[in-house]
């Protein structure tokens, strides 16, 4: 099951910090987890990071209604 996490409403730079901080209260917990988001909101930062930091992931960008970054820990 995956702890599903709206980011929908930040702007940058909360947009990063909120993802941050509930990927690592993810990991805590083991815990596969979904960050929804809107398109027009700028993702590429932290799908860098996720690259960067070799985490699994998979990017659902056609999803509906919003889509959405799903990481596996």
């Amino acid at each position: 099951m995956c702890l599903t996490i709206d980011l929908s409403t930040y702007q940058c730079p909360q947009l990063f910090v909120q993802f941050k901080f509930q990927l690592k209260q993810a990991q805590v917990k083991k815990q596969t987890v979904c960050f929804i988001y809107d398109n027009n909101q700028l993702i590429n930062d932290i799908l860098v990071f996720l690259e960067t930091k070799k985490f699994s992931y998979a990017h659902h960008n056609d999803a509906k209604p919003y889509p959405f970054i799903e990481v596996n820990l």
